[in-house]
Formats: C-alpha cells, structure tokens, sequence
C-alpha cells in the first residue's frame, strides 16, 4: 500500500495509511500514516464499540487534515481488554 500511496500523493491526492505495525511501516514509510495498537481485523475498536470506532475515525481525520509531513502518527490507541494483539504479533492465533 505504502507504494501505491506516494504515487497518488504524487498525483496530487492527499492520502493516509493506517497502521497497525510500527516497524514494518517505518520500512515501507508511507507519506503518510496513523498508528492504532489494535488486533489486527479490530482497527477501528471491538465489535459494537462505537465509541472507540469513532474516537479512531476522528483521529484519523485529523491526522489526514492536519499532517503536512511524511511520517507516522501515534493516535495512542492501545488494545487493552486482553492479550489477542499480543499473540497476533506472535503468530499464536485467536
């Protein structure tokens, strides 16, 4: 995705990933992302947490007017309801 979206910032649309892997997005460095520390498939929070689903679109949004540099953002999300991230990271399943 990073490539594909420095060619449409390129192009002149203003785009932003959003990451849920620190390190491999600093390899990749899109222009710009959002990092959100949730399980992978829970981005935006838990299923039926609209609070949390609209607390990260409203960062995300933000991020996306506000960010004039390449870089990536930590929107200071992080999963603590049980250890799921933490074993996604280790490849140890659900």
């Amino acid at each position: 995705m990073g490539l594909l979206q420095r060619a449409l910032d390129e192009a002149g649309l203003c785009t932003l990933s959003i990451t849920q892997n620190m390190e491999i997005t600093a390899i990749i460095m899109p222009s710009r992302a959002l990092y959100v520390g949730h399980p992978f498939g829970l981005t935006f929070g838990d299923v039926g947490d609209g609070e949390t689903q609209r607390r990260v679109l409203d960062a995300m949004l933000d991020a996306a007017a506000t960010m004039t540099h390449r870089g990536i953002r930590d929107s200071g999300f992080e999963w603590d309801r049980d250890d799921l991230r933490y074993r996604q990271l280790r490849k140890q399943g659900c």
